[in-house]
């Protein structure tokens, strides 16, 4: 009886340490990201920023998403991973018929409902680590032959081209990572991977060589990406097709020095030279205003968000609990390297919002249910113990 009772204090003890860790991370995240927005926004001058103002009714309604789906059974949730597939495709449809086009960037992203949107290609990265981790427990064992492969593909396909061709070529790129970390973590052979990196390698060489023939000279890239994709490649790549862009995000970075210039003295922010700062430069403004060291603060608090994910998969007590974690873990540190990536011009421009702290009501929502069904996985841990016997 005394060992029994040992074990459910572990667990309960445990299970609420982690819990309350993760509030704590996400709170701390997306207070931090809601003041960065209001010095972006010049909220300290008009204290009425309807952005801040925004993110914070976002995050109000985000965390109440969060307690929900922790406390939704995760296995419930994947009895209807078919249903989640398909509302998937249908929503990402819906953009192309309904979509809302923003003028200013002529992209087709959005559903709008009055003066309220939301973006579809957010939900999708979820939608799609639910659908793949139920998917793959229900086919671990023919995980590995071809048949299951390639339906499998063509599942994975479908919603990338749909969100890729919204176009939003990061939102795509972040599907495809995080489905083929799933597929890896479930146990795909070596040889497949092999075979890969073998099909990848070569095109990936060409595909540079392509780029370097420039501008109407291209083979085949131009079939694939848009003219502005292409010329963001140029920017990385040449310092002659430089953006501006890139140059004021270098310049706020390398501005803040080691502790940064202070809350709303970021001279790069107020001058308003980056393009939405307030989304996918915000990093830049961090480093401006916080510094060398707020940087990397903001990036630890990202890793640990990242590690909690890995450590709940680790001790899942199902497989599907493994793969969702798993998924959620990987979509926050392939969006946090693409963000950081692109401010940093080691990749070429293409925006992403920074977890938690860039300003977006649907990047926000679909992160704080991503982390509640962690949590409730996390809920669902039996700690294996010297008091347990057994494998």
């Amino acid at each position: 009886m005394e060992i029994l009772a040992l074990k459910k204090n572990l667990k309960k003890n445990i299970t609420a340490y982690d819990y309350y860790l993760v509030i704590a991370l996400i709170c701390g995240l997306s207070f931090f990201g809601i003041t960065v927005i209001g010095s972006v926004t010049n909220v300290h001058i008009n204290p009425n920023s309807a952005l801040q103002a925004m993110q914070q009714l976002t995050f109000v309604t985000g965390l109440f998403l969060f307690f929900i789906f922790s406390t939704i059974d995760y296995k419930f949730i994947g009895r209807f991973y078919w249903v989640i597939y398909f509302l998937n495709i249908a929503l990402l449809l819906s953009v192309i018929f309904f979509g809302e086009t923003q003028e200013r960037a002529n992209v087709t992203r959005q559903l709008a409902f009055g003066g309220f949107s939301v973006q579809p290609s957010q939900f999708s990265k979820i939608f799609m680590v639910l659908f793949l981790s139920k998917f793959i427990d229900k086919h671990k064992d023919s995980l590995n032959k071809i048949p299951t492969l390639i339906i499998l593909g063509v599942l994975i396909a479908l919603p990338v081209y749909l969100v890729y061709s919204q176009p939003s070529l990061s939102a795509s790129l972040v599907v495809v990572f995080v489905s083929f970390t799933i597929i890896f973590v479930a146990g795909l052979h070596g040889k497949y991977i092999f075979a890969a990196v073998a099909t990848l390698l070569p095109a990936g060489l060409f595909f540079a060589y392509d780029i370097t023939r420039g501008t109407g000279n291209h083979i085949l890239v131009h079939r694939f990406l848009q003219p502005f994709q292409i010329f963001r490649i140029y920017e990385m790549l040449s310092t002659e097709y430089i953006h501006m862009q890139n140059v004021r995000a270098l310049q706020a970075l390398g501005s803040g020095g080691l502790t940064g210039k202070g809350l709303y003295m970021g001279t790069v922010n107020n001058l308003n030279a980056l393009a939405e700062a307030h989304n996918d430069m915000i990093f830049a403004v961090i480093g401006e205003e916080f510094g060398f060291i707020g940087s990397n603060i903001v990036l630890g608090l990202l890793f640990i968000l990242i590690l909690k994910c890995i450590f709940v998969a680790f001790r899942a007590e199902t497989l599907l609990g493994k793969y969702i974690a798993t998924g959620v873990g990987a979509m926050i540190f392939f969006q946090t390297f693409i963000h950081v990536g692109v401010v940093t011009n080691i990749l070429p421009n293409t925006g992403i919002a920074l977890p938690f702290i860039s300003y977006g009501g649907s990047s926000m929502w679909a992160l704080m249910i991503s982390m509640g069904i962690v949590m409730n996985i996390n809920k669902n841990y039996k700690p294996r113990s010297i008091f347990e016997e057994g494998d």
